[in-house]
């Protein structure tokens, strides 16, 4: 049995979270943060970056055995492995993956990011829908925050838009495209957010039951949320959260005493079963 084996039987019991990784762009003692969602067997993996082929490889995974793929933003530690995916699936598999993307977003991908590897092949140029099959969230609501959202397989996703980049920005609206996810309502995962404490209320964590955020371990956070600035969320909002995306001086912090549920292991495995939710 491998670990992607192991993850779809603990899921069986309910919503599981895996991550493949949970360092930061420039990360060497962790693979870059890459989270497996799994439910009832069905497996989303969300964002793919540079190192986590490699990741996958290790734990006898290939990047082509999940039944979704999500894409939360365009840094090259969320997408650097994307191009392996798209073209292992078109060329060794002649299939098409799965791609839970919104429209506003595959423009982006696309024309941003994978068009100058991807466009050009034996049979003339390719599109981003010859490449793979989209699944649309709908348009939920754009005030406090612009949300969609969709269900696969059982699994609920809300995609928010969060405030990454660029780092003067002050408001969602302003921002590149970023966005987290919150999963059957019971698990928020913020990707990649500057230090928003707005996001905690438009999002609802007050029925939240588990956080998983990035984190920063140095100041001032300009594109990330960094330690002291979560740090200083309530009490009981920390005691919600794991902390990911972090760097390789980890070591010399110790997040439990400081109200978190500490910093977030590679391939560990997170099971939210049914029954705790009733």
């Amino acid at each position: 049995m491998n670990k992607l084996d192991e993850i779809k039987e603990a899921s069986k019991q309910g919503l599981t979270f895996c991550f493949a990784g949970v360092g930061s762009a420039f990360a060497k003692k962790n693979d870059q943060t890459s989270l497996i969602i799994a439910k009832d067997g069905t497996t989303i993996l969300v964002d793919i970056g540079t190192t986590i082929p490699q990741a996958m490889t290790r734990r006898g995974i290939k990047l082509t055995d999940f039944d979704y793929y999500h894409i939360t933003h365009s840094h090259a530690d969320h997408i650097g492995g994307l191009e392996e995916l798209l073209l292992t699936y078109r060329y060794f598999l002649k299939q098409k993956p799965n791609f839970i993307i919104t429209s506003a977003y595959q423009d982006i991908l696309w024309e941003k990011s994978l068009k100058g590897g991807c466009e050009y092949n034996e049979a003339g140029l390719l599109r981003f829908s010859d490449l793979m099959t989209p699944c649309r969230p709908e348009w939920f609501k754009s005030q406090p925050r612009e949300i969609y959202q969709i269900e696969v397989a059982g699994i609920h996703l809300q995609i928010f838009r969060t405030i990454h980049i660029p780092g003067h920005v002050t408001q969602w609206d302003q921002a590149f495209w970023s966005t987290g996810l919150v999963v059957d309502r019971r698990v928020l995962f913020s990707a990649d957010t500057r230090f928003d404490p707005q996001m905690f209320e438009d999002m609802d964590t007050s029925s939240i039951e588990t956080i998983f955020h990035d984190c920063q371990l140095f100041g001032p956070g300009t594109v990330h949320a960094s330690y002291e600035e979560l740090k200083t969320l309530p009490k009981a909002l920390r005691k919600k959260i794991w902390l990911t995306h972090y760097g390789d001086n980890y070591d010399q912090f110790v997040p439990e005493k400081d109200g978190f549920q500490g910093f977030t292991k590679a391939w560990e495995l997170f099971t939210w079963p049914e029954t705790a939710k009733k």
